[in-house]
């Protein structure tokens, strides 16, 4: 048993005076592989524009850990996340930082901005185009569908991102109680199924403001700073004439009495909130829905809310942001198109 222990031993101090050898030989490189992560110019470009100026992070390289991995989502094309960020400093930060200073957006700000190339598709068959978080991170989702060209593509990319904002925005300061009083009753889960008719006579800006009272108050705020065709130049527009309870007025042949007013599209669209056209006798006639004065009465009460909400607390006038938005997004809708023109 002695002999046993003895060789035992010995062959553990051999082992550690050759383990001792071979590390004395070993190769004076590391084996640890450092993979550097590539800088582009784009994220030279990134770094200089959004986050050294305004503590914003942007990412749109892939980052698992910045989604939610039970949806199938891809990143962006690069020159798709190009085209939405120089959009995002033009008709998103600048307007803001003119109207309410660069303090605002340097404190107010998503620290984080995370774009995603595709929408997140739900399983009640609807989908998720932004999302914001506490306060400190927006997700902006479907950017591989933005035409910088396109108006419409640039106002819906951009209705998500004032709607996720004003989401910041009330989780800073929150709205009064008395929003959610003006329509109580007929907030529904099943918002999807609702058409914008239907949701304009019940006091709601969209389908989707029926949803919850914060996402009506951010829709409404969305709405205002997304008109951006000719939405501030008075327009000649033939308008429904009004009584003084909002009933649309009607001549001795039932046919509804306009007039022609100057207004601009948002005007014009707030005033027409309830009119539709139905066939009678073979033909379209327009008509004011029954329910459409009190509708009308709940959203412009709400508009006004919220209206005098940022004005107060965050000293913004929301149409003359408005303004700001429209005359930054036509000027690069026409810069992109002379840019593609030129290629």
């Amino acid at each position: 048993m002695k002999q046993f222990f003895r060789y035992t031993l010995f062959l553990v101090i051999a082992l550690g005076v050759l383990s001792c050898e071979e590390e004395e030989s070993l190769l004076p490189e590391s084996v640890i592989t450092v993979v550097e992560t590539h800088h582009s110019e784009l994220d030279q470009w990134i770094f200089d524009t959004f986050t050294q100026p305004y503590n914003i992070e942007i990412k749109w390289k892939w980052d698992d850990g910045e989604v939610d991995n039970n949806f199938h989502v891809i990143p962006p094309q690069k020159e798709k996340a190009e085209a939405f960020l120089k959009a995002l400093l033009e008709i998103w930060i600048k307007p803001y930082e003119a109207e309410a200073g660069t303090e605002f957006i340097k404190t107010y700000s998503p620290k984080l901005i995370f774009l995603v190339g595709t929408p997140q598709y739900n399983a009640d068959g609807t989908m998720t185009v932004g999302l914001a978080e506490g306060g400190r991170k927006v997700t902006v989702f479907d950017v591989n569908s933005f035409n910088p060209t396109d108006l419409q593509s640039m106002t819906k990319a951009f209705h998500t991102m004032h709607h996720e904002f004003a989401h910041i925005m009330h989780q800073k300061v929150m709205f009064s109680t008395d929003f959610k009083e003006v329509c109580k009753g007929d907030y529904t889960g099943a918002w999807y199924n609702v058409d914008e008719l239907t949701a304009n006579i019940k006091g709601f800006i969209t389908p989707y403001s029926m949803s919850k009272d914060v996402e009506d108050w951010v829709e409404i705020v969305a709405a205002i700073l997304t008109h951006v065709k000719d939405s501030n130049t008075p327009s000649e527009y033939e308008a429904p004439v009004y009584d003084n309870m909002g009933a649309a007025q009607f001549d001795e042949k039932g046919v509804m009495i306009f007039e022609k007013k100057q207004m601009s599209e948002w005007t014009y669209r707030i005033h027409n909130i309830g009119i539709g056209a139905i066939e009678h006798e073979g033909k379209l006639v327009l008509v004011q829905h029954p329910d459409a004065v009190e509708g009308r009465s709940k959203l412009l009460t709400k508009l006004n809310m919220v209206q005098n909400y940022y004005q107060r607390v965050w000293n913004i006038d929301l149409i003359q942001l408005q303004k700001r938005i429209e005359n930054s997004a036509i000027k690069l809708i026409e810069e992109n198109k002379e840019t593609t023109d030129d290629e």
